[in-house]
């Protein structure tokens, strides 16, 4: 039998706690829709930069309930124009833009369309230009407003406007800010002034919402995820209630948990009787795919040159929908969520597995 934890070494991969809540979460496994649906790759956008558009608007809903109507077209249509969608720019799985993306002087010289001069607020720490402001990040925005609108949509602690998910989410709360914090993007006129608010000129709204019924005519997806089974939601309910508390190697819980014993307590909470360790939890159940995954399978890697204890697979984590999973990473660390698709696991994937009884 294998090792009954998982990692010892610390990972390499940095935290990152993503901009979910519990209650959204839950809400999409049972059938609620957490943003508007989108298909899983649109051409002309990035497919990390199409997950931060599609991910904004359900935390917008959770911090300002007013303002409905919020969709990732409307804020692809402001990526569009204000940054051709970073054409030329990487983006790494956690948002990062390389190089930043940073808009021309905005001296008054008509740079950018701009005839009133913008001198500089933020001592060039976003834009590089101690003298006058640039607009930065994938939806351009002005230093001077990132303290009211900057977000961090991606839960890393930090609210950087040349990260995608901080970018975008801080395009949905100057949206809704600037409105007064009510307001319908469902309502055409209502959009319209937003999109007037966030710069002010008639032909940037008339070229953005072209942009906006573009993105809008491309079908949604019907679906992100296969319909879960109340197994699969049960067991990915109880696990988002363990967050925050701290991997313990060879912990069964309640307080601190292992890998392998948080998995296997969420699904004995489904009434599922799984192996305690790793290696035994990789043999039990149905194989399935990543392109297949439902909420409560089980995803295993092969951690050992991390300094994890035992053979492959040495590390389990589980699939909670929309990307994400719930992990109990390593000593040092707590349960968290974070993308299935990240630079320290993908490498290291083995396969899936779906428990069952």
């Amino acid at each position: 039998m294998g090792s009954p934890g998982c990692l010892l070494a610390l990972l390499l991969a940095p935290v990152l706690l993503v901009g979910i809540a519990i209650s959204t979460l839950t809400a999409a496994l049972n059938g609620g829709a957490s943003s508007a649906s989108a298909p899983q790759s649109v051409e002309g956008v990035p497919d990390t930069l199409l997950d931060a558009y599609v991910r904004a608007p359900a935390a917008l809903e959770q911090e300002f309930p007013r303002c409905t109507g919020m969709r990732w077209q409307v804020l692809a249509g402001i990526g569009k124009i204000e940054s051709d969608l970073l054409a030329g720019h990487d983006i790494s799985p956690e948002g990062d833009v390389s190089p930043p993306m940073i808009g021309p002087r905005l001296d008054g010289s008509g740079n950018g369309g701009n005839l009133t001069p913008h001198y500089d607020t933020d001592g060039g720490r976003w834009d590089g230009d101690t003298e006058y402001d640039r607009a930065v990040g994938p939806n351009q925005h002005l230093p001077n407003g990132w303290s009211t609108y900057g977000a961090d949509g991606n839960g890393d602690g930090t609210a950087d406007p040349h990260n995608a998910y901080d970018s975008a989410l801080a395009s949905a709360r100057e949206l809704c800010m600037s409105g007064g914090e009510e307001v319908n993007f469902n309502d055409h006129d209502q959009l319209s002034r937003a999109l007037f608010r966030y710069n002010n000129a008639d032909w940037y709204v008339d070229q953005v919402l072209t942009e906006i019924d573009r993105f809008d005519a491309i079908p949604a997806a019907a679906t992100a995820d296969a319909p879960a089974g109340q197994g699969g939601r049960t067991a990915v309910e109880w696990a988002l209630q363990q967050l925050g508390k701290p991997y313990v190697y060879g912990a069964n819980g309640p307080d601190a948990f292992d890998c392998s014993s948080l998995v296997q307590g969420a699904w004995a909470a489904a009434g599922v009787d799984i192996p305690r360790v790793t290696t035994d939890q990789y043999q039990a159940g149905e194989r399935v795919s990543l392109d297949a995954l439902q909420p409560g399978d089980l995803l295993f890697y092969d951690t050992t040159d991390a300094g994890a204890p035992g053979p492959a697979p040495s590390h389990v984590t589980m699939y909670i929908g929309e990307g994400q999973m719930v992990n109990a990473p390593s000593s040092g660390k707590t349960v968290r969520t974070e993308p299935v698709q990240g630079d320290f696991y993908s490498p290291r994937f083995i396969g899936a597995v779906r428990p069952g009884p």
